[in-house]
């Protein structure tokens, strides 16, 4: 797949121990036998016109794919006549074809297209995009077959050939993965095969970005630097007009709800497979531990010149959410002057490579975050009983001023219990990392969490030392703060350009800092340090 930094289809994998999925023996032991079909073999799976021009490189290396796999895409297109298509046009041509209940109408009738662009909205014109198109036919959810075009160019009148394609599966509860550069296809497996990561040349290329096996849209959250929203896309409309395919514009504000929702349909499926895991528990918790998915935000509201100086909607406060979980701290800002960060990211050689002479992103402070997805596991495994609030917050204090990236909380996953099936509860989750912890040295994370662990009812004491936190950042003042704040969103962003779901982050800023990458938030006192320091450390020991 062609991973354009602000798609929906995605994952690289930070700090990810492999995974350990249920199934049958496969030629590399990587495929995803839940639906029962994986291990039928190709003699008994039905004829296709698909077969042998759709490659398998989920790991399986099936002969026959379309008949196993019982999404609408491919009961749709690679089941059916007698004929598969391979691009773009064709894919679209056939669909008119299958798809007709409720889309007679017209041409257009059920298609609808969002455009993203990391240069269009910034440099104020018409120049490049990628494309989402949804054909909601038949009565089916939005998400059932989501089809991008990358490439386009400003004032195409016909879309390229290549394509890549996610179609939801609703017997298995899972997306399939499907791409063509024009002439071949390729099934690089279910939301399920992806969780076990890239294999090995082209199998399963598509879990280089979508590590959570679902659906990604980076800037998630309204309002959105690349995506169509509160900002009309340069040059978009004239290439709808042009391209019936392409249905008629809309843009991310309904594509957001679209994402989040399909991804916690998905993460039902994620919970169950994981819990049959043989080291479940691990698997499990890495969204609460460490970091699977990123998505990217911004600290405005508006658009302001991406030349810096003042006018728009001037940056006025740095959100809680670029420094601090949103689980153990909600809405809110610490309020900073304008002129400060100006000038700091002028003094820090802050640019925008996608857009000459840009200094910073449409919408001021882009920053990375922790992702919904992420946040969406963690809140189903709560709900089903596996871990409780408690815990949640527990954990997520262990190095709290680093909500994503933090190694240190990320290997503390070693000391996971390991259960199965009626056992993986919260309370034998809880003893036994307080069993396998032992008697860790003082000050360090493991010890912050057996201490967070063996103290009961401790919400009031984390949400106080959060608080501290939030409080000793006000009182530096507005430049030495945004001058912390802004060194550790630089280092984000750089760990973020190394995921391959970002291509180098040419969407959001880059500057001249060049930060440790232990850097981080002291939670005594919001000062830099580059090592761990416990929240309830003595103020000597930073």
């Amino acid at each position: 797949m062609s991973h354009n930094k602000h798609l929906l289809f995605l994952t690289a994998s930070l700090m990810l121990p492999t995974l350990s999925l249920v199934g049958c023996a496969t030629p590399d032991d990587t495929a995803d036998c839940a639906s029962g079909k994986c291990d039928i073999p190709d003699s008994q799976v039905p004829d296709s016109p698909c077969d042998g021009i759709i490659t398998d490189q989920s790991g399986a290396r099936h002969a026959k794919v379309a008949g196993r796999n019982n999404d609408a895409l491919s009961k749709l297109v690679f089941q059916t006549g007698n004929d598969c298509p391979a691009s773009f046009q064709a894919i679209m041509a056939k669909l008119r074809e299958t798809d007709k209940d409720g889309c007679t109408a017209d041409e257009r009738a059920g298609l609808a297209t969002r455009f993203v662009s990391e240069t269009a909205q910034a440099a104020g014109k018409p120049t490049n995009y990628r494309v989402v198109t949804t054909r909601t036919c038949g009565g089916r959810s939005t998400d059932s077959i989501l089809i991008s075009g990358f490439g386009i160019r400003a004032g195409a009148t016909s879309m390229p050939a290549g394509v890549e394609l996610i179609s939801f599966d609703d017997t298995a509860g899972v997306y399939n993965f499907y791409d063509s550069d024009g002439s071949g296809l390729n099934f690089f497996g279910s939301s399920k095969d992806l969780l076990k990561g890239p294999g090995s040349g082209e199998t399963r290329r598509c879990a280089k970005c979508h590590t959570g096996g679902g659906l990604v849209m980076k800037e998630l959250d309204t309002p959105w630097m690349n995506w169509e929203g509160h900002i009309d896309m340069p040059g978009a409309q004239p290439i709808v007009d042009a391209i019936k395919d392409l249905g008629t514009k809309t843009s991310g504000i309904e594509f957001e709800g679209l994402v989040k929702a399909g991804n916690t349909k998905w993460n039902k499926t994620r919970l169950e497979t994981l819990k049959a895991g043989s080291t479940a528990v691990a698997d499990l918790l890495k969204p609460l531990f460490c970091t699977v998915e990123i998505n990217l935000a911004n600290g405005s509201n508006f658009a302001s010149p991406v030349i810096g100086g003042t006018g728009g909607d001037q940056l006025s406060s740095i959100p809680f959410k670029s420094m601090l979980d949103p689980q153990i701290k909600g809405f809110g800002s610490i309020p900073i002057t304008f002129a400060d960060y100006d000038t700091l990211i002028k003094a820090n050689g802050q640019t925008l490579s996608s857009v000459p002479g840009a200094i910073d992103s449409i919408i001021d402070y882009a920053f990375v975050e922790r992702s919904h997805a992420d946040k969406d596991f963690v809140n189903q495994l709560k709900a089903a009983g596996i871990i409780d609030d408690d815990f949640i917050k527990d954990v997520l204090m262990v190095d709290f001023t680093r909500p994503i990236f933090s190694d240190d909380r990320c290997d503390l996953l070693e000391f996971a219990p390991t259960l199965s099936g009626a056992d993986i509860t919260a309370d034998k989750i809880r003893a036994g990392f307080i069993k396998n912890l032992g008697s860790p040295a003082a000050g360090t994370p493991a010890a912050v969490l057996l201490t967070n662990l063996n103290t009961a009812s401790d919400t009031a004491m984390h949400n106080a030392r959060v608080d501290a936190f939030i409080a000793a950042c006000t009182a530096l003042g507005s430049k030495p703060f945004l001058t912390n704040a802004l060194t550790i969103t630089s280092l984000n962003r750089t760990k973020a350009r190394n995921m391959d779901v970002t291509e180098g982050g040419a969407g959001f800023p880059e500057d001249n800092l060049n930060v440790n990458p232990q850097a981080r938030l002291s939670p005594l006192d919001c000062k830099l340090v580059n090592t761990f320091v416990a929240p309830n450390a003595p103020q000597g020991l930073r």
